[in-house]
């Protein structure tokens, strides 16, 4: 899935990247053995700042709310939330402080659960099994919210995003995982991929994978 990123918004272009809410810094790996690309990460948790910083070796990490840094205004190219955003229970004052740190035309790129999807999973898990206490139907209930194409689309306009996409990314992959599984989240993929291109984007059973622009 990173290596998708990489090669859709990354590849061959240049510039600064915020990973915000970097967890133990894997993405920003990623992103720094980009020759011509500069990586930071934010982060609030210090353990995995500190495993970050000493076992992958990142010295651009910072451990803080993003709203609390003292960075310069317009400084980034990129700012990525890997399944952040959901977990944030007033995110407009996070988004309002991503759209001052991204260079006019730069992008915000969220990835969050669709909640149509998680919807729809639990109505067939409430079909199959009926209704019991001790069953979690909704698997993020642990989110602070639950976004739809709709109201991703919503937030991110009332913080003064535009050109707001919606791509889709190749699954994660386990490197020891059996063929047919693989073979399986691939068609799998390539059919979610298609039915939102045959439907111009209106029928998206993926994960959202948002591509927000700050414009001047």
């Amino acid at each position: 899935m990173y290596q998708d990123f990489l090669k859709k918004f990354l590849t061959p272009r240049s510039g600064r990247l915020l990973d915000m809410g970097c967890g133990l810094g894997f993405f920003v790996r990623s992103v720094s053995r980009l020759a011509n690309w500069e990586a930071y990460g934010c982060e609030i948790s210090p353990a995995a700042v500190r495993y970050a910083r000493e076992k992958l070796g990142l010295d651009k990490i910072i451990c803080s709310r993003l709203e609390d840094v003292d960075l310069p205004p317009r400084s980034f190219d990129v700012i990525t939330m890997w399944d952040v955003i959901d977990h944030i229970l007033h995110p407009d004052p996070l988004l309002r402080r991503c759209r001052a740190l991204l260079r006019d035309g730069g992008i915000c790129f969220l990835r969050t659960p669709n909640v149509t999807i998680q919807l729809l999973r639990a109505r067939i898990n409430k079909l199959a099994r009926g209704m019991q206490p001790n069953i979690n139907y909704l698997q993020a209930r642990d989110h602070a919210h639950q976004y739809s194409m709709s109201t991703v689309r919503k937030l991110l306009e009332r913080n003064g995003f535009t050109r707001i996409e919606f791509v889709h990314l190749h699954p994660v992959q386990d490197p020891d995982g059996a063929n047919l599984l693989r073979r399986a989240k691939n068609i799998s993929f390539q059919a979610v991929r298609a039915l939102a291109v045959l439907s111009r984007g209106h029928l998206n059973f993926d994960n959202l994978f948002v591509v927000a622009h700050r414009g001047a």
